[in-house]
């Protein structure tokens, strides 16, 4: 069983950054599924081709739930090619959420502990260790939470995977040597 919260891929692609960005985005947008795309801070216009952008692939409003994933993209120049980074993670207020709950059981977990620790030195009872403990278990609920969330997403993730896959086959990328990283293939997702 794998640790991982938010399961990602990485790819070279063979294309100069602003030609894969533009053509990535052409064939996502002409698919099933949802493409977001970056804007200009402050609403501007682009008055050139951007060489680094980030793409973000859900699937349709009418199928997304609670635990729906998105697929975030970034694309980078490196060297004569284009980097691609691709993570799975949960809308981001669900994402911000669980960061934010984690934080605040940490804190409480670590003030229960120092509490606990002064109580010993005084002698006192150390009834903090509840809490403690409390904190301990409400983490590793949000833990096993996450990972209901994942299985329940794994058949998006999986659509949201070969979208994407489908879109970098028509780019001309078909080697699947290029594939580099860590972490997930749809394939695995179910350990994630």
């Amino acid at each position: 069983m794998s640790l991982a919260v938010r399961p990602s891929f990485e790819r070279e692609l063979p294309l100069a950054s602003t030609q894969a960005i533009a053509r990535l985005s052409a064939q996502l947008a002409a698919g099933s599924q949802t493409l977001r795309r970056t804007r200009v801070p402050g609403g501007g216009r682009e008055t050139t081709d951007r060489d680094q952008d980030h793409l973000v692939l859900t699937v349709p409003a009418t199928q997304q739930r609670f635990w729906s994933p998105w697929l975030t993209i970034e694309l980078t120049p490196r060297g004569d090619g284009t980097h691609l980074f691709a993570r799975f993670s949960p809308h981001p207020s669900v994402w911000t959420g669980f960061w934010f709950g984690y934080l605040a059981l940490g804190l409480v977990l670590l003030f229960a502990l120092v509490f606990t620790a002064a109580l010993a030195m005084t002698g006192g009872s150390l009834w903090s260790l509840w809490i403690a403990g409390g904190a301990t278990l409400a983490m590793a609920a949000m833990w096993w939470a996450s990972r209901i969330g994942q299985r329940l997403a794994q058949d998006q993730m999986a659509t949201l995977r070969a979208e994407l896959e489908r879109a970098l086959a028509d780019l001309g990328d078909g080697d699947d040597a290029s594939h580099a990283s860590d972490a997930s293939d749809a394939s695995d997702a179910s350990d994630r």
